[in-house]
């Protein structure tokens, strides 16, 4: 009689076997003997299969209590939504609408980070509040310090940083006496300053302040560096009284509590001129910095920088995080991802394996199309109008892989946001001499920084603005790169062609699709 088996392998490697053979009934036996045989082998025949469909559904509930995976930024999740198998869960932490730089994330995103199997991210260069889990082991990094950029170091062939007559606003963080300025019109009487921790540290533990009866922050500038500068500061602590004077204050901030608050005292009505050390903005975790006696939020009738409302400060630290806009960059890091998502499953999980490495290959030859697509687009512009004048460096890695020139404003005025006169002559010089037709803006509306540049250089703004920190409202990594190229392309006296470009759109909404 033929052997046969009735198996079931389960998930967590439980293998229930019946051997029907083996309860094979001895010929010898009488009737009685044999019924009785017979009736203990169904028996133990239900019970097996019995057993074996508990275990199956507990392994299902197994999978169905599965963490998910966790992508801090949008192009980040995007890009792991396209990799990772469709049976497993990926939650985007950060919305669309919000910039990665100054997001505070919320307990509920906060406990989501700490329930996750796995944390992408482009890391703290790009996101900031990402510092506390970024070491963490469920965390893998994928930006700008976990790739090997080529031939970037420092893009000195294309910024304008380089330029040597720029010297005294083309500084990097950290080497100017000050990094915000704000001019309030006060009255009579005591208000308060508060620094608060954001995410449970301050931005830095102490900071220098100057405070001047002043309304002309350029005017006061080169004597509000000279005391910021000077060791001559007198040392404050919380509850302590800050007054107008030509002396710099040393704020050291109480870290047993969420918040360390001083009070300024101010005599004569007037205009009053603050300088800082670090953006006040960035010390804001539930209320605004400054408030009047009746506790409500007094605002600067002017600042630098200025931003037109927008107070985020975009400082990575020397290191340009903005590497997805080479198409070759976004491989390396598809790669990683790959990587860690299969080097967090089960060895014996070869299927969903097998899928990451076969998706892995459809968004690397996805990505090589986009770079080819892009190269044939921009050899449309005329040679002697490939020059892109942005307000962020955020465009070089785009610049060095597709031949284009770029000019970072904010680079080219130092970190200070607001256009002065004795650089309007060098801006004007650099503009001409690289026959710029075109700002582009990275918001809409244009910021004040590109719309005084537009009005006082009669440069126009491009139509369509172009996306530097991520996805657009609606697309995905491809819909963005293709966007940004077209406007580029257009803007520039070349011809982009839209239609092959939503083919590769196409191509990558059907991997990420889940």
């Amino acid at each position: 009689m033929k052997q046969q088996y009735a198996c079931r392998l389960e998930m967590i490697t439980i293998i229930v076997c019946i051997n029907t053979r083996s309860l094979r009934m001895p010929d010898h036996l009488g009737q009685s003997s044999q019924r009785r045989l017979s009736i203990n082998r169904s028996i133990l025949k239900t019970y097996l299969l019995a057993g074996a469909v508990f275990l199956s559904g507990t392994a299902q509930g197994v999978q169905a209590k599965e963490k998910p995976i966790v992508a801090i930024e949008p192009l980040v999740c995007d890009l792991v939504k396209a990799i990772a198998p469709p049976s497993k869960q990926v939650k985007c932490l950060i919305g669309r609408k919000v910039d990665v730089h100054d997001v505070k994330f919320s307990p509920r995103q906060a406990q989501a980070l700490n329930n996750a199997s796995q944390v992408f991210t482009l890391g703290q260069e790009m996101t900031p509040s990402i510092k506390k889990w970024q070491d963490k082991p469920i965390t893998t990094v994928v930006g700008v310090s976990a790739i090997e950029i080529d031939d970037h170091d420092d893009h000195d062939e294309h910024s304008s940083a380089k330029h040597d007559d720029h010297d005294d606003h083309g500084k990097g963080h950290g080497e100017e006496a000050f990094e915000w300025a704000g001019v309030f019109e006060l009255s009579p009487g005591t208000y308060t300053w508060s620094f608060a921790k954001v995410d449970g540290d301050y931005a830095d533990p102490a900071m220098k302040m100057v405070i001047l009866k002043s309304g002309d922050i350029e005017a006061s500038e080169e004597l509000a560096e000279e005391l910021l500068e000077s060791k001559n500061s007198e040392f404050k602590r919380n509850n302590d009284q800050l007054v107008a004077q030509e002396k710099a204050y040393v704020l050291t901030f109480n870290e047993r509590k969420e918040s360390t608050t001083f009070n300024v005292e101010i005599k004569k009505a007037g205009k009053y001129v603050f300088f800082t050390e670090h953006m006040p903005f960035e010390f804001e975790a539930d209320e605004h910095f400054f408030k009047d006696v009746s506790g409500d939020d007094v605002e600067p009738i002017a600042q630098v920088p200025d931003e037109g409302g927008d107070h985020h400060h975009h400082d990575h630290g020397g290191a340009d995080p903005h590497i997805w806009h080479d198409p070759h960059n976004i491989i390396k890091m598809g790669n990683i991802i790959s990587r860690s998502i299969k080097k967090n499953m089960s060895f014996f999980d070869r299927e969903n394996r097998k899928i990451v490495s076969e998706r892995s290959k459809s968004v690397n030859s996805i990505l090589e199309d986009l770079d080819q697509w892009t190269q044939r687009q921009v050899s449309t512009i005329p040679s002697n109008q490939r020059t892109i004048v942005s307000k962020h460096k955020a465009m070089e890695y785009y610049g060095d892989a597709f031949g284009l020139k770029t000019i970072s404003l904010l680079d080219f005025m130092g970190n200070l946001g607001s256009l002065r006169p004795q650089t309007i002559a060098t801006v004007l010089g650099e503009l001409k001499e690289e026959n710029v037709k075109v700002l582009f803006a990275e918001q809409k509306p244009p910021s004040k920084l590109i719309k005084n540049l537009s009005r006082q250089t009669s440069t126009p703004i491009a139509k369509q603005q172009i996306y530097v920190d991520g996805l657009m409202p609606k697309g995905n990594t491809i819909s963005v790169a293709v966007h940004n190229t077209c406007s580029i392309v257009n803007s520039l006296g070349g011809s982009c062609n839209k239609i092959t470009g939503t083919q590769l759109v196409n191509r990558w909404d059907s991997l990420i699709k889940r």
